[in-house]
């Protein structure tokens, strides 16, 4: 069972401290933007929880506790299913977060950013704030996050010259987080996702291109 005696009472004393504390995450005077916008759900709980971090002066401590909490999060089979399923009540949800809270010892912002998520329905978004608040500090400290796709394994010399080329569309005070992974049914090629953007430079995707063209009538 997920929901064990333990942590059952963890998440009723993890109530209580949270409805103790002034709820600054959603009541703040001063709404703080953060450098890069994220939309959907998902954004929106990141921006409010940034600008409530930033305000406090823990937005890198929020950052580390919101990731100790995911790796808690998935550390706990069917933990993730269990949050998306509508017939779970309330109660049942926030206790079951009981034991990854008190493992991750998360911040107050934090505790309640969840617990307000239960109380309306999106618990099965938490993952993706994570990776929206992520977002959001990367672009902060100038991080660009580039995935390239290959075929094949790049050897360590293209890389080095992807770096090269990918590098000179970047700004002074930005930096290439380079990520790489390999995908056989691009015959050969690649495919470059940097920031926003997206370039598909893969044998398939000109396979299928000269396909449809050459089914055009002439």
């Amino acid at each position: 069972a997920l929901v064990s005696t333990q942590s059952t009472g963890m998440a009723a004393r993890l109530a209580a401290a949270v409805r103790c504390h002034a709820r600054s995450f959603s009541t703040a005077s001063e709404f703080i933007r953060g450098p890069v916008q994220v939309f959907g759900i998902e954004g929106r709980y990141a921006h409010a929880l940034y600008s409530a971090a930033t305000k406090q002066g823990s937005a890198d401590e929020i950052e580390g506790q919101l990731n100790s909490l995911q790796g808690a999060i998935d550390s706990v089979a069917g933990l993730k299913e269990f949050l998306s399923l509508p017939v779970c009540s309330k109660d049942e949800k926030k206790a079951a977060l009981g034991g990854a809270f008190g493992e991750a010892g998360v911040d107050p912002l934090i505790s309640n950013m969840i617990e307000t998520m239960i109380d309306n329905k999106r618990s099965n978004h938490i993952s993706g704030v994570v990776g929206a608040f992520n977002t959001i500090m990367a672009a902060q400290r100038g991080e660009v996050p580039c995935t390239v796709t290959s075929a094949q394994p790049l050897s360590d010399e293209h890389l080095e010259s992807l770096k090269g080329a990918l590098g000179k569309f970047l700004k002074s005070n930005e930096k290439l987080l380079l990520d790489t992974a390999t995908d056989e049914s691009l015959i050969g090629g690649m495919v470059v996702e940097i920031g926003d953007k997206r370039v598909d430079m893969s044998t398939a995707t000109k396979i299928k291109k000269l396909k449809s063209a050459l089914s055009l009538p002439l």
